[in-house]
């Protein structure tokens, strides 16, 4: 590959330009022409159709410019003509022009791409062409063809851009160059430099490249809050120095102004998409011009540069600083676009770079040299930009912290709200001072509130809650005021009437070491409270048939005597064998036996009546009431029922509720034996005291409770016994008496 660069200025004769390598162009096969030009349509267009003349073998495409690159010079209002030959590649050229920019780049794909293509060059137009959908239509055609080149300028005047193919000229639709090889190397390299300034910023309306609101405000009006108005009067012309910035797959790409209208909203060479995230951004020379050739090692034959029109008109002398490097290690031409074609891992339309293609048919590497650090012309405003930069950056990362914390709070308060619904969980907050209380959502569902009526103030809140609690209300509010969390159960009427059992808790908020709030929830216990009643009851006549069972066991003795002692009377009758003694004693025992069946019920009577005040008990005397009544039951099963109680052992306790708990627990301990084959079967109760607590364990040997349901025997209705021989309730009411009443545990 050999690549030839020409500068043609107004005056020169181009008949004599082109004649040292004449024969070597016109005798080989393969050969590319570009032409960059900043020149009048006339003098372009002359241009084209000399060279399409001169040169029939050769393929040429071209591009008007806003500034023209030669041999690391820049030139502004020249043309510039690139002329490469070729060895073992194969080039086409085409043109495409469509109602859509997405659909031009699929065709100008359709008429090139091939197996064998290495890399796609195409110039658009600069004006009407979305470069961004422009590419995209490439991509979907031919995703893994590399493609460079870019939007074509007409210094800055932002009136007509032209493209051209061989000796033609076209102000719309795109041009591009097919490489097809086996041996050509291609690389890409690209460039950026400008830094994002303040904070994140929202496009609100746009509609693709055409952007109308930015965070609510017409774009124009955005440029004016930020630049002031006299950059926002000069737009398009001073935009471009001063891009919007996305971050897209990791890179920084810039989004050019190039267009203007009346209504505020202006156009960008490429897409800004709805609600997407910008920056603004502004140069940094240093960055700009730093090299962009970040390798120890290149293959390279011949460069072309496409880069942004903002940074030649930023840079001023020192672009040609930034170009060096490449005009040291092979012809370097190019042109400044309104847009540049760039691929990484797909092509990207990139603003305020400079992108290079590197092209060899050769295997040689050139070793590169370390570049020292370029000397530049330091604008004044160097510090401010490093300043900016700096505040940026922290902004950002304050920006991803309060992001990520808004994002953690929005979970944090879904999540209690949804916590709040499944649970009936109410949230309040009382202001001190104004006495008015703020409800959450479900506070109104709970009352059954309109939220078009607000929330109760403090005093009709208390006027809901019934009078005997009150007090109780009251009394906890103040022992908030040493700082503590204070919880009480009251009962508050609703509107509609209905008494509803709620735990209130609450804690004092202070400000300046003086209480300004109270904040709190509410818990509905209603239906729960429901439930356990109705658990209760069912308990309590679960244990009454348990006691009538006992009275059964108690009573069949003392019947079976009266009935054979009422069978023997009735014999000597018939028999004429009764005397007045046998009749006398027979009635004496039959009292007695009675009475002893009376006392029976008097002692289920005594257990069955409820107590509201504590006593001073032994648990001996308790035990001993116990087998009182259990004792000829646990005897017909065969069960010795043993104790092992600490003398004197006393406890101030409701005796009613230890007594409910005990009989469950040594009924259970007799229900275990059923169904097994032990012959001497025991229960042992043992009570002792220990660090100021009492123990009492009953134990039985009839095999323990499995490992697998031990965890669920305190579950309302779960019961191991056989359908109809338990409820499932016994060891859930015991546990809760225990703890509620009894504060103990049971385990």
């Amino acid at each position: 590959m050999k690549t030839y660069n020409y500068l043609i200025e107004e005056t020169d004769d181009l008949s004599q330009i082109f004649n040292n390598e004449y024969k070597q162009i016109i005798e080989s096969d393969s050969v590319l022409i570009q032409v960059f030009s900043g020149e009048s349509r006339e003098r372009f267009e002359a241009i084209l159709i000399f060279l399409a003349s001169k040169f029939k073998n050769a393929k040429i495409i071209a591009s008007s410019t806003d500034g023209e690159i030669y041999e690391g010079k820049i030139f502004t209002l020249q043309t510039v003509v690139s002329l490469s030959i070729f060895e073992a590649t194969e080039i086409n050229i085409a043109y495409s022009n469509t109602n859509s920019s997405f659909e031009t780049g699929v065709a100008l794909a359709k008429k090139l791409v091939t197996p064998r293509t290495k890399l796609l060059i195409a110039f658009a137009d600069g004006l009407s062409c979305n470069g961004e959908e422009f590419l995209n239509g490439i991509y979907s055609v031919a995703p893994n063809v590399k493609v460079a080149g870019g939007l074509s300028g007409d210094n800055a005047k932002f009136e007509h851009c032209y493209v051209g193919l061989q000796g033609n000229l076209y102000d719309k639709g795109a041009v591009g160059v097919a490489f097809d090889s086996d041996i050509l190397h291609v690389k890409s390299f690209y460039n950026f430099g400008w830094n994002k300034v303040g904070r994140k910023h929202i496009i609100t309306k746009s509609d693709k490249n055409r952007v109308y609101m930015i965070d609510d405000m017409t774009a124009v009006d955005f440029y004016k809050k930020y630049l002031g108005e006299q950059i926002a009067n000069k737009l398009p012309v001073v935009g471009v120095e001063f891009p919007l910035i996305i971050e897209k797959d990791g890179l920084d790409i810039a989004r050019a102004v190039v267009a203007k209208y009346k209504d505020g909203s202006l156009g960008f060479a490429g897409t800004l998409l709805e609600q997407g995230e910008v920056y603004l951004g502004i140069g940094d020379i240093k960055t700009i011009v730093s090299n962009p050739l970040k390798v120890s090692k290149l293959v390279v034959e011949s460069f072309f540069i496409y880069s942004c029109m903002a940074r030649r008109r930023f840079l001023l002398n020192n672009m040609e600083e930034e170009l060096l490097l490449f005009k040291e290690l092979a012809p370097t031409s190019g042109f400044f676009t309104y847009g540049e074609f760039y691929t990484e891992t797909k092509p990207e339309l990139l603003n305020q770079t400079l992108t290079a293609v590197v092209l060899s048919e050769s295997n040689n590497q050139i070793d590169l040299k370390k570049q020292e650090d370029i000397l530049v012309e330091e604008k004044s405003n160097t510090p401010l930009i490093h300043l900016l930069s700096v505040v940026t950056k922290e902004l950002q990362k304050e920006e991803e912290k309060l992001e990520e914390s808004r994002k953690a709070l929005d979970a944090e308060k879904l999540n209690m709200a949804l916590l709040q619904k499944m649970a009936h969980i109410g949230t309040w907050e009382l202001d001190l001072e104004s006495k008015k209380i703020k409800w959450s959502d479900e506070s109104y569902k709970i009352y059954k509130r309109n939220k078009s009526l607000g929330s109760p103030t403090y005093f009709e809140f208390i006027n809901m809650v019934v009078e005997e609690d009150r007090e109780k209300l009251l009394k906890a509010q103040k022992q908030l005021y040493d700082d503590s969390i204070q919880s009480i159960e009251i009962h508050t009427k609703r509107d509609d009437g209905k008494i509803l059992t709620i735990i209130e808790s609450g804690k004092m908020i202070f400000k300046d070491d003086k209480p300004y709030k109270i904040i709190g929830v509410s818990l509905d216990i209603t239906e729960l409270k429901l439930k356990d009643s109705l658990i209760m009851q069912q308990s309590k006549l679960a244990q009454m048939g348990e006691m009538i069972n006992m009275i059964a066991h108690q009573w069949r003795q003392p019947l079976n005597a009266i009935s054979a002692a009422a069978i023997k009377l009735n014999m000597q009758n018939g028999m004429n064998l009764i005397t007045s003694e046998e009749i006398s004693k027979t009635t004496l025992f039959i009292e007695s036996t009675t009475q002893e069946m009376s006392n029976i019920i008097n002692d289920f009577m005594n257990f069955t009546k409820p107590t509201h005040e504590k006593e001073i008990i032994q648990i001996e005397k308790i035990i001993n009431d116990i087998l009182q009544l259990m004792g000829v039951q646990l005897k017909n099963h065969n069960i010795v029922f043993s104790t092992d109680i600490e003398e004197n052992l006393t406890l101030l306790i409701y005796k009613k509720d230890l007594e409910h708990v005990l009989i469950n627990l040594i009924s259970n301990a007799r229900d275990a034996f059923d169904g097994t084959n032990i012959e001497e079967k025991t229960i042992l109760l043992k009570a002792y005291s220990q660090d100021k607590n009492c123990f009492i364990e009953v134990e039985d040997n009839a095999g323990g409770i499995k490992t697998d349901i031990i965890e669920r025997i305190f579950e309302p209705y779960f019961t191991t016994k056989e359908q109809g021989k338990g409820t499932g309730l016994g060891l859930y009411m015991s546990k809760k008496i225990v703890e509620e009443n009894l504060d103990g545990n049971l385990y």
